[in-house]
């Protein structure tokens, strides 16, 4: 019975099995299906890509919305295009589908940080730019800094090849003198110091570029008022990414980076200096006596060709009801000048719970950095005017561990021979590698930033909610100067050298290292009630917040010398601490603020922006302590009113905004207190009071007082944009134009005093107004796209005008900062009513019909007949006057490749590396020691030279920012696991008409510029 029942069971299996074999091939049935995809309105969507589910490859709607594709007869299409719903279709056998598109809420209804809160992207009345990087931008990035460049029209970031060194970052234009003109900085609700610390420059180095989701920029006062005395420079918005619900997302990141040097400054080598050595002062001269037999390229001696890496690893999703995200990142990055780099680990958490049935959402932030930085001196500028004849290491022996110097005593030259021989203590070694190396400096800093956001959504009124947002910002550097034993100490601080039989002794009683502490700290309490509405009725939304801000600072600031004997490079004795410090600093500085806004969206059409923020600061005295900071803006949205409804086939945005806004400056740096009457200690010199004594053996001093102002007060600036925003073809192209006059009042800066008005000569003030005029205009359009290729473009450019309309009587003023070295105390750029703020301040230069300068001719610009300080004209000045950004991504299939050039018009720079390296008189008389390399062009130099506007030149450049090249694998492992691979090449080349290293200085002064390195990179990036 068993054998029947199982034969007849497996006769059952056999046509079971039969049957489904012969049903496969119609499940299995491929057909031709015809369509179209539409939007809505019923206008066809060009390049829509349709694609059969669980397959990789499909098709694209041609003009017409038109497709034809392959498919299984029970398969499924899945219909996607950008600003739209993605819609998955069912075939069921049909041969003809036609398909609708949803517009995509999420996309069109997107948020951007306005500052306490968030708009739709389409209810934005201000000037609010948005970046996403993608992971290939991120990949080409070692600082959050460096996604802003070329970002955004306005958006001026001006770096340095120095891996340590952050940037400057200015929004349309510089909004004062003497004030900061950096942007407030902003990252997950905190406002960072940015100042920079002790041992790193770069504050946003705590940021790791693959952490970044987006960044915000606030450019007009109707955006930024809402942030008042710290807004006038812009404001930008740093949101780190968060994790998502679902399954843990693993993300990995390896990017490798090979920099070398792209450009050296020419001079002449060994043989053509030999030679005009010998044809200028003769072959039996003294000068030609100082000529050896060694071809030494010095500058190529001070550069290196090195690797640098960077890995990131984030770990990402929900742990029951707890979202999460936990990120580590470490960069290796090391400059082209040697002795130069930085090394950074960093990690991050963030946690995004809700409770009570999510009336309660908590995001918490903690996020922290370790940098080390290694500063070796950038002797570059030396090294280019160096002898090329001498040799970087003497054969011969050297008092200096080997390395070749010479020295002058009372005039005459101090061969390493001369044993015994005491070396003035002003006189210095000419080697610049042995400078570098001598010089070398060690920062390292401990950064960390937190908050903890509490979001209560009141359970009897579902549309107000209220915020509590408590955050800190925590910075401590050390800076050691010389801190290396294999290496030669405090050489340009003076020192004697004698032989004693095989031990060379360094400053007899020891030699003093520097050594440097600060910590900051900032301390946040914000906390606002936010009340938003909808009125669906008349499709209206009324959304108020109003708050206070509670924000806390505190610079501490240690300087001690540490004192070693040195017997030689091995052998060194640590003899103590400096007693007392030689310096000390405590500086609190508190802001107390309240603001409110209101945002009305009548019609969905009608759009108002009010702000109003007051501030308070511990910088002012009570009579002008308080700053009232108010906005307004109005927006139109164009494309909603009835009378646009036939334009609706073709365009998908069209926005007017206009705006006015007041906001404030308090910054001045370090002068905390500028109206209180401070006392400092003195420390035995640089006293205005030299009758003052103290007592060096118990470490007494007198304090004497430093100039202070009482009446210094708010400076303010007033901004006026007005702006459209636009969209056409299916958003395939879309961009903006705004128009902006920013006029600051009461600038603040320092200023010479009336003579005897002051305890100083000079000091802080409110002296003027100055105003920055422009124009911004972007781009971004999808020229061409089809089933395998997509090409992007965008394109941005900018053009804005500063001037100084009013300065105080007498206010007329040279830069503090801008001494050259040419000459005595020259100082080149100045401030003047109806010019450019930073202007450069010079003799104008004559020349012959050949374009060469006339040495010692310079126009007579009052017709006296001599040649002096009243013949000084205000040339041109440091600001670009046009920027651009065009950048340009092309997709086939699974490649991409990528082209960013980008450019800056009219900025001038005082080519101070020339200007020393021009005049024979400098380079190639006694003392001997100083017979340089040269470009020959003056006899001798005269402060009249120093400030010729021959050394001024036209730094506008185009640079190619990257080049990449990548290969994408969306699927492997069975979907388990994205990849991607790809090259790059970054600064390959700078065409500019500037003859220095880099056209890129922001302070328009080239004096020691550290240059943008050739950079080529590879990368991984692999999710899971």
């Amino acid at each position: 019975m068993k054998n029947i029942c199982f034969q007849m069971t497996r006769k059952a299996w056999l046509v079971a099995f039969m049957v489904l074999c012969a049903a496969f091939p119609a499940l299995a049935q491929t057909i031709t299906v015809k369509g179209s995809v539409v939007d809505k309105e019923g206008e066809p969507l060009i390049g829509a890509s349709v694609v059969v589910k669980g397959e990789t490859l499909g098709t694209a709607t041609d003009f017409d919305g038109l497709f034809t594709i392959s498919a299984p007869s029970d398969g499924t299409l899945v219909v996607s295009y950008v600003g739209y719903e993605t819609q998955e279709v069912p075939v069921n056998g049909r041969t003809e589908i036609n398909i609708t598109l949803a517009d995509n809420s999420v996309l069109l209804g997107e948020v951007v940080a306005i500052g306490y809160g968030v708009v739709k992207k389409s209810d934005a009345t201000g000037s609010v730019a948005t970046i996403k990087p993608s992971e290939i931008e991120a990949g080409l990035a070692t600082s959050a800094q460096d996604l802003l460049v070329g970002a955004s029209p306005g958006v001026v970031v001006t770096t340095s090849g120095n891996p340590s060194e952050g940037g400057n970052i200015q929004i349309r234009g510089g909004a004062s003198l003497a004030a900061s003109n950096a942007p407030l900085i902003v990252i997950d609700g905190v406002p960072m110091d940015t100042k920079g610390i002790t041992g790193s420059s770069n504050p946003l180095a705590l940021v790791s570029p693959e952490n970044v989701e987006s960044m915000t920029i606030l450019k007009d006062a109707s955006a930024t008022a809402i942030y008042g005395s710290r807004a006038s420079n812009g404001v930008i918005i740093i949101t780190t990414k968060t994790g998502s619900k679902g399954k843990p997302q693993i993300n990995f990141t390896m990017n490798g980076y090979v920099n070398t040097t792209r450009k050296y400054l020419d001079m002449m080598s060994a043989s053509q200096f030999s030679n005009f050595i010998a044809d200028e002062y003769g072959v039996e001269s003294a000068q030609y006596g100082q000529i050896r037999d060694y071809d030494t390229d010095w500058q190529k001696a001070l550069t290196r060709t090195t690797f640098s890496s960077d890995y990131s690893l984030s770990v990402g999703g929900t742990a029951k009801w707890l979202p999460y995200r936990v990120a580590v990142s470490y960069t290796d990055n090391n400059g082209i000048v040697k002795n130069t780099d930085m090394d950074r680990v960093s990690a991050s958490i963030n946690l995004t719970p809700k409770f009570f049935n999510d009336l309660l959402s908590v995001n918490a932030n903690l996020k922290g950095a370790y940098i080390t930085n290694t500063y070796g001196a950038n002797t570059l500028r030396a090294a280019a005017a160096m002898n090329p004849t001498l040799p970087i290491k003497d054969p011969d022996g050297s008092p200096l561990f080997g390395y070749w110097t010479s020295f002058v005593n009372g005039g005459v030259l101090a061969g390493p021979d001369d044993a015994g021989e005491t070396i003035n203590s002003t006189d210095a070694p000419l080697n610049p590698i042995a400078d570098n190396q001598g010089a070398i400096s060690k920062g390292k800093a401990y950064q960390s930033v937190g908050n903890l956001q509490l979001d209560f959504r009141m359970p009897f009124l579902t549309d107000l909610r209220a915020n509590l947002n408590l955050g800190y910002d925590y910075q401590h550097g050390e800076n050691y100067n010389n801190p290396f034993v294999n290496t030669p100490k405090a050489w340009n601080d003076g020192y004697s050298v004698r032989e004693d039989g095989s031990t060379r002794i360094i400053k007899d009683g020891g030699v003093s290292r520097t050594y440097e502490f600060q910590t900051r700290t900032n301390l946040l309490l914000d906390f606002y009630l936010n009340y938003n509405h909808n009125f669906k009725d008349i499709s209206s939304t009324l959304d108020v917040t109003a708050g206070y801000s509670w924000q806390k600072f505190h610079n501490k600031y240690r300087k001690y010398s540490r004192v070693y004997e040195v017997v030689d490079p091995e052998n060194e004795k640590y003899l103590g601490n400096q007693a007392n410090p030689t310096e000390i600093s405590i500086h609190p500085h508190q802001l107390v603020s309240f603001f409110g806004r209101v945002n009305f969206t009548f019609l969905d059409k009608y759009l108002v922006t009010a702000t109003v923020r007051q501030d308070g600061t511990s910088r002012f005295s009570k009579d002008h302590r308080w700053g009232t900071f108010p906005s307004v803006a109005l927006g139109w949205k164009i494309l909603e009113e009835s009378f646009m409804e036939p334009a609706r086939g073709y365009m998908n945005e069209l926005k007017l905004r206009a705006g006015y806004g007041v906001t404030g400056q308090q910054d001045l740096g370090d002068d905390y207190f500028p109206y209180l009457p401070v006392y400092n200690q003195w420390t035995g010199s640089g006293s205005v009071y030299p009758s003052i004594t103290g007592n060096p053996e118990t470490g007494s001093y007198p304090l004497y007082p430093s100039a202070y102002n009482t009446e210094i007060k708010w400076e303010e600036t007033h901004t006026w944009n007005a702006g459209v925003d636009f969209a056409f073809l299916n958003n395939r192209i879309l961009g903006s134009l705004d128009y902006y006059k920013r006029k600051t009042k009461d600038l603040l800066t320092k200023s010479p005093y009336p003579a005897g008005s002051n305890i100083s000569n000079a000091g802080n003030m409110n002296l003027g107004d100055l105003e920055n005029t422009g124009i911004e205009f972007n781009i971004t359009a999808r020229p061409v796209v089809t089933k395998d290729f997509r090409w992007t473009s965008s394109f941005n450019v900018a053009w804005n005008k500063n001037k100084i309309t009013r300065l105080a009587d007498g206010a007329d003023t040279v830069v503090d900062d801008s001494g050259i070295s040419l000459g005595k105390g020259n100082k080149i750029q100045k401030h003047q009513v109806g010019h450019p703020a930073f202007s450069f301040y010079v003799y104008e230069q004559v020349y012959d019909a050949d374009g060469n300068p006339l040495e010692g001719v310079y126009v007579d610009q009052n017709g006296d007949g001599e040649i002096n300080a009243s013949d000084k004209i205000l040339y041109h000045s440091r600001d670009p006057k046009v920027t651009m950004n065009w950048s340009n991504t092309f997709n086939y299939k699974n490649w991409d490749f990528g082209i960013t050039l980008r450019s800056s018009l009219g900025n001038w720079v005082y080519n101070d590396a020339q200007a020393t390296t021009s005049v024979k008189e400098i380079n190639n008389t006694l003392p001997l020691a100083n017979l340089n390399n040269t470009s020959y062009l003056f006899e001798k130099t005269t402060n009249e030279l120093a400030c010729s506007s021959y050394f001024v030149q036209n730094a506008s450049f185009l640079r190619c920012d990257n080049i990449t090249l990548g290969y994408t694998w969306d699927n492997l492992l069975n979907n388990n696991l994205r990849l991607r691979l790809y090259g790059a090449c970054q600064n390959p080349f700078v065409i500019t008409k500037y003859k220095g290293l880099d056209p890129e200085i922001f302070s328009g002064i080239d004096n020691n510029v550290y240059p943008h390195p050739v950079t080529f990179s590879f990368g991984i990036v692999a999710s899971f």
